[in-house]
């Protein structure tokens, strides 16, 4: 009877950011790294496994429950070697002291790089705000990236956008919950750092390979019954805004391809892990060949 493979066993390393001391893992070997990058409060856990979080994954899910869904990590770890890590405030990772804006994540970053003893260039992967400190690495970086995956990433000029078409009501109170979130988010992120950094260049990332993976669009979708219908042209202008964001990522490079995951809502990599784990073995297999 054939036995069922084991999973490899991650192995834990620190690293130190400033005063931060950051939580990583590493798992499987290869000739490239793949560096997962977590959305905004996700442990990095959720790479592997739920570790008993199945409910606050199944309210992540746009079609719950869980029902044995691969994990990234585990599944890529045969091909390359994958490294993730808690940013700090996540986890054991220690809390930050005031709030951090990108140049922290991005010193964060480096600091796990380089006490995972990686060999570069890199494979960035980051889901949302994990997609924004990946891209943002690769623009100030490029020498040590070979490549780029973004899933469902928050983007660089979002504020901007989503503000001419917001009302100036809902405006303000979205200015006074990113304030907040500054001074008592377990990870105090200056999200008007993050998010206001102005727009993109077409084609800035020259060559690189870059795999945009999106959320399925709302357009011509039926109002739920539950959403007045205010609120729902609200919701499809923003996600249409949203999808033109996701369509500009895959402009920075001449060799980026954008995939839009139908059925799946902003956690890509919960709803339909296969495609992703899909399209970042073929983003290797691309520089392997």
């Amino acid at each position: 009877m054939d036995k069922t493979p084991e999973l490899p066993v991650p192995r834990a390393f620190t690293a130190r950011s400033g005063l931060q001391v950051i939580h990583g893992t590493s798992v499987g070997q290869g000739t490239k790294t793949v560096v997962l990058l977590t959305g905004l409060g996700a442990p990095a856990l959720w790479w592997h496994e739920l570790g008993g979080d199945e409910g606050d994954v199944n309210g992540l899910l746009q079609n719950p429950p869980w029902q044995g869904r691969p994990f990234l990590a585990p599944s890529l770890a045969p091909f390359a070697r994958i490294v993730s890590y808690d940013r700090a405030g996540i986890g054991e990772s220690s809390p930050p002291r005031s709030a951090r804006r990108l140049d922290d994540f991005l010193g964060e970053l480096e600091a796990v790089l380089a006490a995972a003893e990686v060999a570069y260039p890199v494979v960035l992967a980051g889901h949302s705000l994990g997609g924004v400190i990946a891209l943002a690495y690769a623009r100030r970086f490029p020498e040590r990236v070979a490549g780029l995956v973004l899933l469902d990433s928050s983007h660089p000029d979002q504020l901007a956008r989503f503000a001419a078409v917001t009302d100036a009501e809902r405006l303000g109170t979205e200015a006074e919950d990113r304030r907040l979130m500054s001074e008592e988010h377990s990870e105090r992120p200056d999200l008007d750092s993050l998010l206001g950094q102005g727009p993109l260049g077409v084609g800035e990332l020259g060559e690189l390979p870059v795999t945009v993976v999106s959320r399925e669009s709302l357009a011509g979708k039926e109002r739920p019954t539950d959403v007045l219908a205010e609120d729902w042209r609200s919701t499809q202008a923003r996600d249409s805004v949203w999808q033109q964001l996701q369509a500009e990522l895959a402009t920075l490079s001449t060799r980026a391809r954008h995939i839009e995951l139908p059925g799946s809502g902003q956690c890509v990599h919960f709803d339909q892990p296969q495609q992703v784990i899909g399209a970042i073995r073929a983003l290797l297999e691309q520089l392997a060949g």
